[in-house]
């Protein structure tokens, strides 16, 4: 029996998603938080030029943000992550997650949720096509005002930083011309240039 992509359509052999979309959502939740810290910057709508007429009257007042930017800021981001991990959790028979702490952490825990949860996604979970259909969209949304991301550097592979509870981090690990130190986005954790080749032993199969 032969399945489809939920993204594409591509044909599949069994699944919900093909790699090429699997890895295109992966990296798109990975961007996510950069994403989110980078719309700060275009909150306030650029000025009015000399020559455009603006209304003295209350009822003529633009507001001084951009409503875009703050739409997706302070609300659609976080949102449509959260509303899609709770719905995975709740397809895997799971509680659901607590919605708390500011709005950019609430960003990254869920993009690292659902990045993390890419397997089990594509290969089960029925909605995965428009998991990632939406997402792509906030995305573009997003990249319609911030522009197009700069070099994000080479991935080398995965921190193998370990927390108190004995997870092990798992987050990509990017690097940048001329950089001596790599530092994780998400858990902070840092690699001088000793500790390179300790980093490179310590990877998962296929994870570079």
């Amino acid at each position: 029996m032969t399945a489809s992509c939920g993204a594409c359509e591509r044909e599949l052999e069994h699944g919900y998603l093909c790699p090429g979309d699997v890895l295109a959502l992966a990296e798109r939740l990975e961007r996510m938080p950069k994403l989110y810290e980078a719309l700060a910057g275009f909150l306030t709508p650029a000025a009015a030029g000399a020559t455009e007429a603006v209304s003295h009257s209350h009822a003529g007042s633009r507001m001084p943000v951009d409503e875009a930017a703050l739409d997706l800021r302070y609300g659609g981001i976080a949102l449509v992550l959260e509303s899609w991990r709770a719905d995975v959790q709740r397809a895997r028979g799971w509680g659901a997650p607590a919605a708390e702490g500011t709005v950019e952490g609430r960003v990254l825990r869920a993009a690292r949720w659902l990045g993390m949860n890419l397997e089990w996604i594509a290969a089960s979970y029925p909605a995965a096509g428009d998991l990632a259909r939406e997402v792509r969209e906030v995305e573009g949304a997003a990249l319609s005002i911030v522009g197009a991301f700069p070099d994000r550097g080479r991935r080398i592979g995965q921190c193998v930083a370990v927390d108190a509870s004995g997870v092990v981090c798992g987050a990509t690990i990017r690097h940048q011309r001329g950089q001596t130190r790599l530092v994780c986005d998400w858990c902070g954790c840092k690699y001088e240039e000793r500790d390179f080749l300790r980093l490179a032993r310590l990877q998962p199969e296929g994870a570079a």
